[in-house]
């Protein structure tokens, strides 16, 4: 387990915005990430990573109505706090974006120390996903005046649970 690599994951999105934490285990993760989603309308991806997740809130039938939206992540970049999330059958491009609360899991096999590290990561999968989605915590747009407004276009919060896998 590399802590400092951790360590320096969490440090960089929360100067993005958000907020991550180093848990004990896989369950750990997962029951973190079930505390986060609480009650609220909540989407979970049908991701490997999220097996055996069973949230409180209900399950939206139209995802424009989610509070909440849980995925499992392709790789994560320690220097820039990145997250690389990618779509396949049951795990939709919206889950990510949609809600205003974004909760991830992330296996510390799958954290690296670069952007750089973290795309020749991306290149090697097989198969390639269709698209991928690279979130660096909450959404922010500048406005006319050019004053940041967190959320426009995607979520307000963005929290990640890290856990050991090896």
């Amino acid at each position: 387990m590399n802590v400092q690599m951790t360590a320096l994951f969490r440090d960089r999105l929360a100067e993005a915005g958000g907020l991550a934490e180093l848990t004990a285990s896989h369950d750990e993760a997962l029951a973190l990430v079930r505390q986060w989603a609480g009650t609220r309308r909540t989407l979970v991806d049908e991701h490997p990573d999220l097996k055996g997740l069973e949230v409180k809130g209900p399950r939206p039938a139209d995802p424009w109505d989610a509070e909440v939206g849980i995925t499992g992540v392709l790789g994560a970049a320690a220097e820039t706090g990145t997250l690389a999330i990618g779509p396949a059958p049951g795990r939709p491009r919206g889950t990510a974006v949609l809600p205003g609360v974004h909760l991830a899991i992330v296996p510390q096999s799958r954290l690296y120390a670069s952007y750089a590290d973290l795309i020749a990561a991306l290149g090697r999968l097989d198969p390639m996903p269709s698209g991928m989605q690279l979130v660096t915590g909450p959404s922010r747009s500048g406005d006319i005046e050019s004053a940041m407004i967190q959320g426009m276009h995607g979520p307000r919060t963005v929290r990640v649970a890290v856990y050991p896998d090896a």
